[in-house]
């Protein structure tokens, strides 16, 4: 099914929708599901005028060739591009430095909030695997290792924030994966 027919459906099932919204109800949940309805719609339709103007959208892949020191070139391709760098590394080993200095460069789409975490983790979960193949328990000590410091900097970000904070960022989280669905 195209997009412009997944359009369809859903205005069909917007009108369905508003056909059952009880007027009295102000709260009533066809209400939400029919303004829910309006705004996938409005983004499936974004893409296709974008798409119309040779502009890019979730289907467009972005293009990235690595050039290393030896002049050997990598060419990667996706809907995103994640690179990182690394410096201080050795450095760091040999107790000239106090950290390890790393960046991160995005090209392409932005990846939506609701797949950031579960993306990363893949990333990072795999990039484990695949350098410690040979030694499974050896790559399971090192992610234990990652989580381990992942949940330190949580527990440090989140620290210094109230309660109505907490509540906030979580409804603003609900909010964007419910978006996240509708959109899809």
């Amino acid at each position: 099914m195209d997009r412009r027919a997944v359009i369809e459906r859903l205005e069909d099932l917007r009108e369905h929708c508003r056909e059952m919204i009880d007027r009295v109800d102000p709260e009533c949940i066809w209400r939400s599901d029919a303004e829910a309805l309006t705004e996938a719609i409005k983004a499936l339709s974004l893409d296709i005028d974008k798409n119309q103007k040779g502009e890019s959208d979730m289907t467009s892949e972005a293009k990235v060739t690595i050039v290393a020191h030896d002049g050997t070139t990598k060419e990667l391709t996706g809907d995103t591009v994640i690179c990182f760098t690394v410096s201080k590394a050795a450095e760091f080993l040999s107790g000239k430095a106090k950290i390890i200095d790393a960046n991160e460069a995005f090209v392409g789409h932005d990846i939506p909030d609701p797949l950031f975490a579960a993306t990363i983790a893949s990333l990072v979960g795999s990039l484990i695997e695949v350098r410690q193949k040979e030694s499974p328990m050896a790559a399971a000590f090192t992610l234990h290792e990652v989580s381990r410091i992942l949940e330190a900097k949580s527990k440090s970000l989140v620290s210094g924030a109230s309660d109505h904070q907490k509540e906030a960022e979580l409804e603003k989280a609900i909010e964007e994966l419910l978006k996240a669905v509708f959109t899809r």
